[in-house]
């Protein structure tokens, strides 16, 4: 749903202060390292004050009540209003990216309170004009402490939200923060009450205090985009790698005792984070973790430097790669290459794209991609995917009367985040990416390929950049391919005509049903190995 703001809180300015004695110590590193954070002592909070010069930022803190019947937890959010100002707004997600159906988080608040900071006997009077946004009577009071309770609420289709357990939680940010409304490129900071003996796991740069769990982030969207594990020290299990100067760092938690060798995926998730960094030259984050629910529901969802999946405890790594791969992919595109609609976002307002295809098929396609180039799958696993895909298409009737663009734009009518009337952009856009990819190596004699769509939508789009418009896809296309495939762009992603699957196959020495044809020319052959083995190296950027 769509909510007006009302003309207090347009005027509220950036004039947010960080109030004394709640997160930041003196002298704090602030190196962003990555690791946990531990208490050895329960509930501590250290003493802090805002340095001289200090940023401000709007304070958040988080408590768990695992004692508590049922278990809860505790969020407290502290921010001012400058004077004059008498009102201030609060706002819950109603969606979380990724996941494109409406989950209305704020339907699982409970003890909402809002006070003056400086008396906190002196409750402030709220009122809600709608089911997702808190409107608070500030008064004459300058700084606004919120505090709000959650129980374990519902997963979406892809996660958790909010998972409390006797030994371990997990939290998807949009389902825990609320956000000041016009205010959520502020910075932020985040800290984390541990009970005793236990640790948490985030992919935010860490204030290391003693006694304490300090997190920073630039903005909300990257607050409600880092997902939160705590857990009692070995109820979690971390394994650690390099890549250039990237800091991998993979998590598992849930059933993680159950993993016959958690030792056998480091391997894997190195080859798959080799291969997709070779697509783009280079990591956009310093720091990636890869958060492990084993045995856990749902299946994955990305974030801006990380991703949850849902791991079975008896999966063997090779041939979860796919997964894992689709997820990482992830961290290009739809995260930086995205739609102008997916970043900054509007969290209550459905946002509507018809490229849905683009971000989440073309990223299933490099996720097969990837792992072939990775060595991680065989030529004949390889080609045995894509006859299966094609194959699986086809006894598909929805692709006759539904578009990858309409199954994209029209998600949020399904309520299923997958697709509409009956058509996955997953499964669709997978095909798309193979169609696209064949035909770029075709026109340009394989000095071009989808790799360089990619990079170019990725120097055109990554943020602060706006994301891009609507026909910016097939304009990329046409600018990789030196020659004007609209025509051919429109036939796969805005029509409901068949995929030319002989034609593309064709070009790559391949019939049907995917075995090479019997007079395979040179070309093809070229074409076949580079396709369906490696790729010239991407430029560094």
């Amino acid at each position: 749903m769509k909510v007006q703001n009302r003309s207090p809180h347009k005027s509220i300015t950036h004039k947010l202060i960080l109030f004394t004695g709640m997160l930041l110590v003196t002298g704090v590193s602030t190196s962003g390292t990555p690791g946990a954070i531990g208490m050895k002592a329960g509930y501590q909070t250290p003493n802090a004050e805002v340095p001289a010069g200090q940023t401000p930022v709007i304070a958040y803190r988080l408590m768990p009540l695992i004692a508590a019947n049922p278990r809860q937890l505790q969020v407290t959010m502290h921010f001012s209003v400058p004077a004059g100002e008498t009102h201030a707004a609060l706002q819950m997600p109603a969606w979380s990216p990724g996941d494109y159906h409406l989950q209305y988080h704020a339907r699982y608040v409970r003890n909402f309170h809002a006070r003056d900071s400086a008396n906190t006997q002196h409750e402030l009077d709220v009122t809600q004009p709608d089911p997702n946004t808190w409107d608070i009577n500030t008064g004459s009071a300058h700084d606004v402490t919120v505090t709000y309770t959650l129980q374990e609420t519902p997963p979406g289709f892809f996660s958790e939200n909010v998972q409390l357990r006797s030994s371990q939680i997990f939290l998807n940010g949009t389902a825990v923060y609320m956000y000041l409304v016009g205010h959520k490129e502020m910075p932020v900071t985040l800290q984390i009450d541990l009970p005793n003996r236990w640790l948490s796991e985030t992919p935010l740069p860490m204030q290391k205090a003693v006694g304490g769990a300090a997190y920073t982030a630039p903005d909300y969207d990257t607050l409600a985009d880092s997902p939160v594990v705590i857990a009692a020290q070995g109820a979690v299990t971390t394994r650690e790698f390099t890549l250039g100067k990237t800091a991998f760092r993979a998590v598992y938690f849930g059933q993680q005792d159950k993993i016959r060798d958690v030792d056998a995926y480091t391997p894997v998730l190195k080859k798959i984070a080799q291969a997709e960094i070779g697509i783009f030259g280079t990591m956009p984050t310093e720091r990636y973790d890869f958060l492990f629910d084993v045995d856990g529901r749902g299946g994955g969802l990305e974030h801006l430097n990380c991703c949850r999946i849902a791991l079975p405890s008896g999966a063997v790594p090779e041939r979860y790669a796919p997964f894992i791969a689709h997820e990482f992919f992830h961290l290009w595109n739809v995260k930086r290459i995205r739609p102008q609609v997916l970043g900054p976002f509007d969290y209550i307002e459905p946002p509507r794209t018809r490229n849905l295809w683009f971000a989440e098929g073309v990223t299933e396609y490099y996720a097969h991609i990837a792992t072939r180039r990775a060595g991680l799958t065989s030529a004949s696993a390889f080609l045995t995917h894509w006859r299966r895909a094609i194959a699986a298409m086809q006894q598909n009737l929805a692709r006759f009367k539904v578009t990858a663009d309409q199954s994209s734009l029209k998600v949020w009518e399904s309520g299923d985040s997958q697709g509409f009337g009956g058509l996955s952009y997953y499964d669709k856009g997978e095909l798309i990416g193979l169609c696209l990819d064949l035909k770029i190596r075709a026109v340009t004699d394989n000095r071009r390929s989808l790799d360089d769509v990619m990079r170019l939508l990725w120097q055109r789009t990554a943020p602060p950049k706006p994301g891009y418009g609507e026909d910016d896809i097939r304009a990329a296309v046409n600018k990789i391919a030196g020659a004007d495939l609209s025509a051919f762009y429109d036939s796969l992603a805005r029509s409901s005509d068949e995929l030319p699957y002989s034609e593309c196959l064709a070009y790559a020495g391949l019939d049907d049903n995917l075995r090479l044809l019997p007079t395979i020319s040179a070309g093809q052959q070229t074409l076949y190995t580079l396709w369906s083995t490696a790729s010239a190296a991407a430029p560094k950027r």
